[in-house]
């Protein structure tokens, strides 16, 4: 299939009718039927759902619907929401326009979302155009636009399961489960997390799975630290991409075995396909496998040194909720240390990198869905 070139942004009040049939496809038509009632048709739903997508003041309206369109300006998908403190509100505007248009009172609807969310209405995207990562694309518009201080809600039919893994590889989570429309479904939300996290699909698993964890294994240790040195001058990113490239070249990061790595070793990790060809690089994550081996020896682990520096505790500083920290007295002194056991590429903002990485500073952000999960244990220390 031919990629289609696409743009996503806000709707119009033109697209109103489009809208409203691709509204009405998530809906699914059984559902269209029931709130049409025996005595109207499809055709009347969708004139009374177009004019709902053109009012200014509906759950439905046409400036609470982000598009995708082609470059010919063709609609290809849409997606829905709102604020869920303001369901009943909009809602109001669906009751009036079922009692003009179709002669229902639809009253003593169950509510589709409440306070405390922001919520997904509708998402769908033409059968041409499928396939093609636009309903991702589309979510992750309104992630951006609104995930910043309330989680992302929607539900799905238990019906549905292929919708439930395209919003779970998202990053949608199983809240619990409901019904609405006389259907069970899944109540899924997509939490608020740190705004670095949202940059791609790596850096999100890595925020959601690894960062701020406490780590006590000495391979993970020795994982971090070589990742982190590694990324001096590049990013983390591409660290993250290349991570089971250094696993396979660095002996599944086992330091004891890099410490006896010699200069044949330095040209396989060379030639080695993906690899970040720097050989001063190389050379130095091998010379800190050496300083990790010797350190380890001296404290029983490498994993009691590196903790010592806050007796064991992990690190949160409410003054880094506001601001976006790289270095401090902390990392000064770790950094200060490595250097002098014989590690290299370990400056004060590598370091503050990898102390957060391992756990021993919690900067994850207070909204963040993973700041009261690893928060619990953590001594707050003023700077």
């Amino acid at each position: 299939m031919k990629k289609t070139n696409i743009k996503i942004g806000p709707a119009t009040k033109e697209q109103a009718a489009e809208i409203a049939s691709l509204i009405m496809t998530a809906m699914n038509h059984d559902c269209c039927k029931n709130f049409a009632g025996e005595h109207r048709s499809l055709d009347d739903f969708h004139r009374m759902m177009t004019e709902l997508v053109g009012m200014e003041h509906s759950q439905y309206s046409y400036r609470n619907t982000t598009v995708a369109t082609t470059g010919r300006s063709q609609l290809a998908g849409i997606c829905v929401g709102y604020d869920g403190k303001d369901l009943r509100r909009l809602r109001e505007a669906f009751l009036e326009a079922a009692r003009s248009h179709l002669g229902r009172s639809l009253e003593g609807m169950d509510d589709e979302t409440r306070a405390g969310e922001y919520y997904v209405d509708s998402l769908a995207v033409k059968p041409e155009y499928r396939g093609q990562g636009i309903a991702r694309r589309l979510l992750r518009t309104v992630i951006e636009a609104h995930g910043d201080h309330q989680p992302i809600g929607l539900l799905v039919d238990q019906g549905n399961a292929d919708a439930q893994r395209l919003y779970q590889r998202v990053g949608f989570r199983h809240v619990d489960d409901t019904r609405w429309g006389g259907h069970a479904m899944w109540h899924l939300q997509y939490p608020v997390k740190c705004a670095w996290a949202r940059a791609d699909e790596l850096s999100e698993k890595y925020h959601d799975e690894q960062w701020g964890v406490p780590v006590h294994d000495e391979r993970t240790h020795y994982m971090f630290l070589l990742m982190e040195s590694m990324s001096c001058g590049l990013s983390w990113q591409m660290m993250l991409k290349r991570q089971e490239i250094f696993r396979h070249c660095f002996a599944g990061f086992d330091a004891d075995t890099v410490a006896r790595f010699t200069d044949t070793d330095v040209d396989r990790i060379l030639q080695t396909e993906g690899m970040i060809r720097s050989r001063r690089k190389v050379e130095g994550m091998i010379a800190n496998a050496r300083a990790f081996v010797r350190v380890a020896a001296e404290f029983g682990s490498f994993d009691k040194y590196i903790w010592s520096f806050t007796q064991g505790q992990s690190i949160i500083y409410p003054s880094h909720a506001d601001q976006w920290v790289t270095r401090n007295e902390l990392s000064d002194r770790v950094a200060r240390d490595l250097k002098q056991r014989g590690f290299c590429y370990v400056g004060s903002t590598i370091i503050y990198s990898h102390l957060q990485a391992i756990g021993i500073i919690n900067d994850h952000h207070p909204g963040c869905f993973r700041y009261a999960e690893l928060a619990r244990g953590c001594t707050v220390a003023e700077e």
